[in-house]
């Protein structure tokens, strides 16, 4: 299910835009949440206190509190993904919208068949980040990580260590390793034991108790895991 913000100060343009998007949704099949807020400050109170993530984001560039591509650049130290779409009456920001890697933008009176194409562009660009990545919070900033950054995932005490490949940089979430997996896209990650996950693009040796990976480093193989893990490398090494 997607969650989608609107935010535009004109309560008019807020309520048909949030009609379109309904009717757009209903033809594409999808489900969605649609939140709107009628200015930036709402909108960002809500992404900063990480009590939402949303997919996608539909901005009013010129509002009275604060303009769309201010507002735009907070949210993008908070989401780097996050699809971001502007409203405006001009084209005149367009090129300022390359700075926080903008979706597209949508221009005033806005159009069905506009709303339509820029949402299926949005909708394709989130099914494949997140078929792709995981998605934490970190120090405070929501992020997704590319899983083929991953080396492999160990659970210490109620935390989760994510281990980065190249720089072995080692990334803290506050959850249990079970949960963990049960709520990301892990599909090349194989468990190999109760503390850890690790990323098949990266097991060099397959050994009887442990994985070797490309950087030397040996991951055990519980004899609990052992059947399971032997099966999910085999079913992975001929898929790939």
């Amino acid at each position: 299910m997607l969650i989608i913000a609107i935010c535009d100060d004109n309560a008019a343009d807020r309520i048909k835009l949030y009609e379109t998007i309904e009717s757009c949704l209903c033809k594409l099949g999808v489900n969605a949440n649609i939140f709107a807020y009628d200015n930036p400050d709402k909108l960002n109170s809500v992404i900063e206190s990480k009590t939402i993530c949303f997919d996608i984001i539909f901005l009013d560039i010129i509002m009275d509190d604060m303009d769309g591509m201010t507002c735009a650049r907070i949210i993008r130290k908070q989401d780097k993904l996050v699809n971001i779409i502007f409203l405006t009456s001009s084209t005149d920001y367009v090129y300022e919208g390359y700075e926080v890697n903008a979706t597209g933008y949508l221009v005033k009176p806005i159009k069905t068949d506009q709303v339509a194409k820029v949402m299926e562009r949005a909708i394709a660009q989130n099914k494949n980040v997140d078929k792709q990545s995981i998605c934490i919070t970190y120090r405070g900033v929501t992020q997704k990580i590319p899983t083929k950054d991953i080396l492999y995932i160990e659970s210490e005490n109620n935390k989760v260590n994510i281990v980065l490949a190249k720089t072995a940089e080692k990334i803290t979430v506050y959850t249990k390793l079970d949960e963990f997996e049960q709520t990301q896209q892990l599909n090349n990650f194989i468990r190999s034991h109760k503390s850890y996950l690790v990323n098949f693009l990266y097991i060099e040796k397959y050994a009887n108790d442990k994985f070797v990976l490309t950087t030397g480093t040996a991951i055990p193989i519980s004899r609990t895991n052992k059947e399971k893990a032997r099966v999910a490398f085999y079913t992975l090494l001929n898929s790939h």
